[in-house]
């Protein structure tokens, strides 16, 4: 068992005690159908499919209540099955984790926090490890779906400036090349409308270290010059993506 499967598996065990009745807290007026929520509370938690918990649960306008905190916490150890999947139930990747609001210390425990945080790190590690992600994901997409939970993102970049593999690097290529509206230091932010002022503002930290931009120079660098499996389109937008970090962040 990988420790990604670890930890969905933990979850299954810490968020048992949250249950849900015979209605949920969705909003019936336009957004989820009586037929569509019996679906969802019908279907065993572990085989709730993504079309499945969007239709019943994240179709609804966002109450903000404590029953829909709650309710949100049952389905949250299956969420957490889909994402490692790549099945977002939700109409896009970014907002998948929007309505946690970890910051919320009043509302997770340091135990649950811990746990989200550890899946966290542990789903961007294998996404780390992998290039091109599966349908089309983008790894900025996936920065910002934790920062919208408000997880850690400081601790998913500093992963991501110390990694060394191939597929890392052309992560790197991709997110400088397209991804990043270059401005005065300290105020480099992500194009992807999604984003908001604190993730924007953790980019621009990381991207104002001198230590991170040596780390991400020198992952380009290893692989334009060493790495012989490359196939010449990518070796030319590696080779361009220094550039890009040379000129704008040195």
């Amino acid at each position: 068992m990988s420790k990604l499967q670890e930890i969905i598996s933990a979850a299954y065990e810490m968020f048992a005690p949250y249950t849900v009745g015979p209605t949920l807290d969705v909003c019936k007026a336009c957004c989820v159908s009586d037929a569509e929520e019996q679906e969802l509370l019908r279907t065993p938690l572990r085989t709730i499919s993504a079309a499945t918990l969007d239709a019943g649960y994240f179709s609804s306008a966002h109450s903000g209540s404590r029953r829909e905190h709650l309710e949100l916490k049952h389905f949250l150890p299956r969420l957490l099955e889909l994402v490692a999947q790549f099945e977002f139930p939700v109409h896009s990747t970014e907002i998948t984790f929007s309505r946690l609001e970890l910051h919320r210390s009043t509302e997770w425990p340091a135990s649950e926090r811990a746990l989200l945080q550890n899946f966290a790190e542990a789903f961007f590690a294998e996404c780390l490890g992998q290039y091109p992600l599966p349908n089309s994901t983008s790894l900025t997409e996936l920065l910002i779906m934790f920062g919208l939970g408000r997880f850690d993102v400081a601790a998913l970049l500093a992963a991501w400036a110390s990694a060394r593999s191939q597929s890392s690097a052309l992560h790197i290529s991709d997110f400088l090349l397209h991804d990043v509206r270059f401005r005065q230091a300290g105020q480099h932010r992500l194009q992807n409308p999604f984003s908001e002022p604190h993730i924007n503002a953790a980019v621009a930290a990381w991207l104002s270290e001198s230590f991170v931009l040596q780390q991400l120079a020198q992952q380009l660098e290893h692989h334009i010059l060493c790495d012989a499996a490359l196939d010449d389109k990518s070796l030319t937008e590696l080779s361009h993506a220094y550039e890009v970090l040379q000129a704008n962040l040195m």
